[in-house]
């Protein structure tokens, strides 16, 4: 439907129940707003960051984009899934194409934000660690003085925050805009016909969404173990390299045939990464991220595991639909990015 003449179909659904996910609205989207973000960010960080995070901001902007582009995947399939949830199946008024589009800005400024008040946090407690070294450089800052410049720090990334979040939302709220407009004030929430688009198969269940939610965290926690084995310390090494061994055996047995010992084996590899990533964690290395990432995935797949060895009646009912199933397995992707990002790796 265009805004203008209400004539042309907005949103289009493959039939109730069986919407397709739209990856062409979805992608297009994610990419533009995940580098507009990343410019703002990196700008700020230049004014009132660390200096030593400062440097190189075309690559910065450039590498930290494409970490962060997930998570606005997330942030807008997340937005046009809440959108259809609500407006369906009253799809075809301007009102309906407008409320779906602030939904998806609202998402992706959340987004922008929750990145943005990361890296402000990162600069602050790098910022601590430099007024501390000059304060006992010389002892010319000490006490009430030190105290001073480290209130002044704090000051100065939430002003940061409060003012980038402004920019933040008037720029998404431009981008999708214009994007809308540059697609005649159409907006998908679901694919249809032979657009790009990922649809469940039917007979698939709640067991077979949970399974494959399982089997992609496992994947990503050892994707992370593997990125902190390669540029750890050799103690921690080894045994990031026996924890991503062990989940990728399991995996293997979960896709060959996915069996109650497969599941009791997830369970227990599971609770063994967690134990890897606390040490690690505890022992400094490498940054805390990476650790906290593959910590929520193995908390996540621990979960999902006994969920499914409890065989429930429900999980034999119908999956949630696509767009949920997407949803979750985006998140995984980027709590797995996320992870791999924090890891000693030169990337």
């Amino acid at each position: 439907m265009t805004l203008a003449a209400g004539r042309r179909q907005a949103i289009s659904v493959r039939s109730p129940g069986r919407a397709a996910v739209p990856w062409l609205t979805v992608l297009p989207l994610a990419i533009v707003l995940a580098f507009a973000d990343g410019f703002w960010l990196i700008s700020l960080r230049t004014s009132v960051g660390v200096i030593t995070r400062a440097q190189a901001p075309f690559a910065s902007w450039l590498r930290e984009s494409i970490e962060a582009l997930p998570l606005f995947v997330f942030a807008v399939l997340g937005g046009l899934t809440l959108a259809l949830s609500w407006f369906r199946p009253d799809l075809r008024r301007p009102r309906v194409v407008i409320a779906s589009a602030l939904l998806v800005v609202a998402a992706s400024t959340l987004a922008g934000v929750g990145w943005l008040t990361a890296s402000s946090a990162y600069d602050y407690h790098l910022q601590l660690r430099q007024v501390e070294m000059m304060g006992s450089m010389g002892g010319r800052c000490t006490g009430a003085c030190l105290t001073g410049r480290q209130h002044a720090s704090l000051l100065l990334q939430v002003k940061s925050v409060g003012v980038g979040s402004a920019i933040l939302l008037v720029t998404n709220l431009v981008i999708v805009a214009w994007l809308l407009a540059m697609r005649g004030g159409r907006l998908e929430l679901a694919a249809t016909g032979r657009r790009v688009g990922t649809v469940l198969p039917r007979g698939f269940t709640r067991a077979d969404a949970l399974w494959l939610v399982l089997v992609a965290g496992l994947v990503g926690s050892a994707a992370v173990h593997a990125g902190m084995a390669l540029g750890g310390r050799p103690a921690a090494g080894i045994l990031a390299i026996g924890v991503t061994a062990a989940q990728l055996a399991v995996v293997v047995r979960l896709i060959g045939e996915p069996t109650r010992t497969g599941l009791v084996a997830a369970g227990v590899v599971s609770l063994g990464a967690l134990v890897v990533s606390a040490y690690s964690l505890s022992s400094g290395m490498p940054s805390g991220l990476a650790e906290g990432m593959s910590g929520l995935l193995e908390v996540g797949t621990f979960v999902v595991a006994m969920v499914l060895l409890r065989a429930r009646p429900w999980l034999r009912r119908s999956a949630p639909s696509a767009h949920q199933m997407s949803l979750a397995l985006v998140g995984v992707l980027t709590l797995s990015v996320f992870g791999l990002a924090g890891t000693p790796l030169g990337w």
